[in-house]
């Protein structure tokens, strides 16, 4: 019959090996070629060197073209020391420096986590010898240099970035889908809507999506994965969804194995992506052994989705999917509120801030106006047709006076 056909037909290993040998190889040849590289790094400058204005900016070299050829590369010399240097310096400065190189470490992962999600121009492999913390040139700080000690203040260092042999590029569907995929995941813990997901992640395709078997047997295996791969902690913050810390060696162990049952591919920007957060956290956690990746990304993630900058139609469905009641379909306040407060805890912003962030941008004002209506609406009529009185207001702050009711603030 069809079936045995097609069981019978079916191979073992459900993956493209030659196409993925290729890309690797391609990807040797790349890192290889200088003139390549003097192209990533005027790239990278250009998006996020000091001149960019942003305000995770970081120090860039300036590539020297004239002089680059294949096999040479000519850049301006970076003065500063690796964030790993002197951490076991005598106990007296010891602290100082820790609190300075984890700062800084922070930075490079709010810069990464930046490249990752919005611009979607990475950096490959920042390892702790491409990244460095850079003196300011000005006489106290050569004068810290010179002794070995950084300035008590911390205000007179920066984050340098070296090595552009390996630049990832993220499709804006791939940025998305890994947004949704962090919400799903730690806000909702729906491991088979992150399953859903996996399409927009180009991880598999969409056939196997749509296979209702091959879908439910996806989401039993993702679920023994993520048991490996998430920690929870003992204790709790009230009021607060649980951030559990990821274990980046976990997850790639488990996303492998899953190769050769479906028809699973981690393209290599995937891989680069986890390689890259995966050696800021262990640095991080070298000098802060309580320090976890997913307390930064949750927030950055929970930010561009209620924001959606990109007016994606998976980020807004994942939106109301994490907000709607799915037996009445209304959105609840309860949920509302919890997103609210995980953002504003996690942020040390209050919740009106929070709340006044979103309303500044056109997705935030969309979705306010949303809510609001809703909540009139059913108030007011019971659920029949109405006009939403919040989009005859032209005065943004009597909208937002009616929010803030209705979230009790």
């Amino acid at each position: 019959n069809t079936t045995g056909e097609k069981t019978k037909n079916k191979r073992l290993i459900q993956t493209e090996v030659a196409s993925a040998v290729e890309e690797f190889m391609s990807r040797i040849f790349e890192e290889l070629d200088y003139r390549k590289e003097a192209e990533n790094a005027a790239t990278f400058r250009e998006l996020y060197g000091l001149q960019s204005g942003r305000t995770d900016a970081v120090v860039v070299p300036e590539i020297l073209k004239e002089y680059c050829t294949e096999h040479v590369l000519v850049m301006e010399w970076i003065d500063g020391e690796k964030l790993t240097t002197n951490v076991n310096a005598d106990a007296r400065d010891s602290s100082t420096l820790v609190a300075e190189n984890l700062a800084l470490i922070k930075l490079a992962i709010d810069s990464t986590l930046g490249q990752l999600l919005v611009t979607g121009v990475l950096h490959a492999d920042p390892h702790a010898g491409n990244l460095l913390k850079v003196y300011r040139d000005d006489d106290n700080d050569n004068r810290s240099k010179r002794a070995g000690k950084p300035n008590s203040s911390g205000s007179n260092v920066q984050l340098g970035y070296l090595d552009f042999g390996l630049l990832s590029t993220i499709p804006v569907n791939v940025r998305n889908g890994l947004v949704c995929a962090v919400a799903q995941l730690v806000f909702a813990r729906d491991v088979e809507a992150v399953t859903t997901l996996f399409g927009e992640l180009d991880l598999l395709p969409e056939e196997v999506l749509q296979d209702d078997t091959e879908r439910a047997a996806l989401a039993v295996a993702m679920e023994l994965t993520l048991e490996e791969s998430l920690v929870y902690p003992q204790q709790t913050t009230r009021g607060a969804t649980q951030i559990p810390e990821l274990k980046f060696d976990k997850l790639l162990e488990g996303l492998t194995r899953l190769v050769p049952r479906f028809q699973f591919r981690l393209p290599p920007y995937f891989i680069n992506n986890a390689r890259a957060l995966s050696t800021l956290e262990g640095i991080a956690k070298s000098l802060d052994p309580s320090f976890n990746v997913l307390q930064i990304l949750y927030p950055y993630a929970l930010n561009l989705l209620i924001t959606n900058p990109s007016r994606s139609p998976v980020v807004d469905a994942t939106l109301q999917s994490l907000l709607r009641s799915r037996i009445t379909g209304r959105i609840q306040r309860k949920k509302l509120v919890a997103l609210l407060e995980d953002s504003a805890l996690l942020t040390g912003f209050r919740k009106r801030r929070v709340v006044r962030d979103v309303m500044r941008t056109p997705e935030g004002k969309r979705i306010v106006g949303r809510i609001v209506g809703e909540e009139l609406n059913h108030r007011f009529t019971g659920g029949r047709v109405f006009r939403s009185r919040s989009r005859r207001r032209k005065d943004e702050l009597r909208t937002q006076s009616v929010y803030y009711q209705y979230l009790n603030l």
